[in-house]
């Protein structure tokens, strides 16, 4: 279950999983236009054709959604941080979180929070007396 890194391109990583490949992008562009929901509904075509070219992102109130465009709907686009906590977890615990969570949540990374979950599954956790619950939150 472990996953192998090679760094090919400066964009993009592969790592080997069980005589598998998976790629992970990391979108590195340095122009962005940021526009309105209004802008899109009124020139949808011409936002669509920018993003091929540069990085769009529509301002939705305090957050944004960012335009991707690409050929395979099901390649996965991550950020830097995303890959730079991934591979923080030492290598002989990790693994490909999108094989446990489609989210890619970088706790199901880790195969010890794997085994704890599994663990609690089958009722192999301690539970805590009331005085040792509260010996422990007034630390």
């Amino acid at each position: 279950m472990i996953l192998n890194d090679k760094y090919t391109e400066k964009n993009r990583i592969i790592c080997i999983y069980r005589k598998s490949y998976i790629h992970l992008y990391v979108s590195k562009t340095e122009n962005m236009k940021i526009i309105t929901t209004r802008e899109i509904v009124r020139k949808t075509k011409t936002y669509f054709d920018l993003a091929e070219k540069e990085k769009v992102a529509v301002k939705r109130g305090r957050k944004y959604v960012q335009l991707v465009v690409t050929d395979e709907p099901d390649k996965i686009l991550l950020s830097e941080d995303w890959i730079k906590e991934f591979m923080s977890i030492p290598s002989k615990y990790r693994v490909n979180p999108f094989d446990v969570s489609p989210s890619g949540d970088l706790f199901f990374a880790d195969t010890r929070n794997l085994e704890h979950l599994d663990k609690a599954r089958q009722g192999q956790t301690l539970t805590l007396s009331k005085e040792e619950e509260n010996a422990l939150f007034s630390l």
